[in-house]
């Protein structure tokens, strides 16, 4: 009887490490399964997303190839991203988009700051505007107020000249651009 007893408590011990040692095992394919903090809440492709004012304004139009948004910190990183901006001030008729703003990338952060990289391209859509192209490598873009900078080499057209230097900053919305260090301007006279 102690020899089965045994054999019996011994297969049973056995039947326990093999189930304790399965519970221990890394899952590779769980892991794959669980979010890991740093990767994104979601990835959308061919996206595009309306974004309004407190006041119920459209303030830009978002288009892009590739989206990724980031819970942990509320960025969202776009895939040649195309961005319409909508004029501010425009209270009585019907709102414009006002630029036209593209890039190879860009992150926009919680506070609606868009950060612009690689072939930075910033177009009026307004034909009237004096301000008509901005072109840089990147460039910082404040969504709310429409504020632009840049610290690289920037070359802006307008209705009858053309600049180009380095360190931007300006507002879209009011169509000023200024440009601190090493400018050369060119302006085309109309008789």
């Amino acid at each position: 009887m102690n020899i089965r007893w045994t054999v019996l408590l011994s297969a049973i011990t056995l039947v326990l490490l093999a189930w304790y040692y399965s519970l221990n095992q890394d899952d590779q394919q769980l892991a794959t399964l669980i979010k890991k903090e740093e990767s994104p809440e979601y990835i959308g492709h061919k996206m595009s997303t309306v974004v309004y004012s407190p006041t119920g304004k459209k303030q830009y139009l978002a288009v892009s190839d590739k989206v990724e948004y980031y819970n942990y910190d509320g960025h969202t990183n776009f895939e040649r991203p195309l961005v319409y901006l909508f004029e501010i001030e425009n209270q009585k008729t019907q709102q414009k988009e006002s630029w036209k703003l593209s890039a190879d990338r860009a992150i926009l952060t919680k506070d609606n700051m868009l950060y612009l990289k690689g072939n930075v391209i910033a177009e009026t859509l307004l034909p009237q505007s004096k301000l008509q192209r901005i072109e840089t490598e990147d460039a910082k873009v404040n969504l709310n107020t429409q504020d632009i900078s840049s610290d690289n080499t920037v070359k802006i057209n307008g209705q009858n000249f053309t600049s180009t230097g380095l360190k931007l900053t300006g507002n879209l919305q009011q169509q000023i651009a200024n440009l601190k260090e090493q400018v050369k301007t060119y302006y085309e006279i109309n008789k």
